[in-house]
């Protein structure tokens, strides 16, 4: 089945924003929330909303949509914001039925108070609960929720679906499934671990290349490269920036996450940084094809 992209692009009400094939748009810079649970995410996505994030990362295995539902019920009215002005990102696993995904995403919608969402990733190409990487069932548990996520998209739910962690074999197998290539494809990125064949394949393909981790999991070793620090030093700013305003320079989402009120603020200056072209190259040499966390959708059957 021959996929196509959706030629029908709406308005868009983010700043910073790049326009999906589904015809809706994604901003470049949004708030993480792995481990962030309890009042910490509560905390910190009060404090992103009144910066300026207009996006907020999360996934069914994060156990924090609620909390993340009850913020935004707070924070958007006293921030003078809607719900449309807000584009939210959740995460499910392969199920063993198309039902089971059906279940998680009406789940998700009820945790996070609302009648929709902006998109839906398959979370990674196997369950982390029930598959190892070799099993036979990931390829067709994949199937099975890529195929519920269009059924709920048609059905106006969700607005956008995508994947994490999948590689090009894993997005050339919907073909026989999907009448549209993913929205996204969200990956660790950063300088150290850069996949520009990965991120080549989806230019190529009109799928949004979305780096989660663009930090490499708050490591030390990026974070203190003697070039980033270089860099940084520069524009008077910290290498978190540095490495965000890389990705997104580059035409990478990101979604850093962060409970610190100051480092969730200086964050968002990635938006307004330029990095000239020698020192985007500086940046580009880095690569090391080191990645700094532990999914690793290469390896999945």
């Amino acid at each position: 089945m021959q996929m196509t992209a959706c030629s029908k692009i709406v308005k868009s009400v983010f700043e910073n924003a790049h326009a999906l094939n589904s015809g809706h748009f994604i901003p470049y810079l949004g708030l993480g929330t792995y481990l962030s649970l309890d009042n910490n995410v509560k905390r910190s996505v009060a404090d992103a909303v009144a910066c300026g994030y207009r996006m907020i990362d999360t996934a069914k295995y994060y156990h924090n949509e609620a909390e993340i539902g009850e913020a935004l019920q707070r924070v958007l009215p006293a921030n003078n914001l809607k719900r449309k002005d807000i584009f939210l990102t959740t995460k499910v696993m392969p199920q063993a039925t198309t039902s089971l995904t059906h279940e998680d995403v009406e789940d998700s919608l009820k945790r996070l108070s609302t009648d929709y969402l902006d998109l839906v990733l398959v979370h990674y190409p196997r369950n982390y609960d029930n598959c190892e990487d070799n099993d036979p069932r990931n390829r067709e548990q994949r199937r099975n929720c890529w195929i519920a996520l269009q059924e709920i998209q048609a059905n106006g739910k969700i607005r956008s679906i995508g994947v994490s962690s999948y590689e090009p074999r894993h997005i050339e197998e919907m073909m026989e499934y999907s009448n549209a290539y993913p929205s996204v494809n969200q990956q660790e990125i950063h300088p150290h671990f850069q996949r520009n064949e990965l991120r080549d394949y989806c230019l190529k393909n009109g799928i949004f290349f979305q780096a989660f981790s663009p930090l490499g999991r708050a490591s030390g070793e990026l974070l203190n490269d003697p070039v980033v620090q270089k860099v940084a030093k520069t524009h008077k700013t910290t290498a978190a920036v540095i490495l965000l305003r890389w990705s997104i320079q580059k035409g990478v989402g990101v979604v850093p996450k962060s409970i610190n009120t100051q480092r969730i603020a200086e964050n968002f200056k990635a938006l307004s940084l330029e990095l000239d072209e020698k020192e985007m190259e500086a940046l580009n040499g880095l690569d090391q094809e080191k990645p700094y966390v532990e999914d690793c959708g290469w390896l999945v059957a």
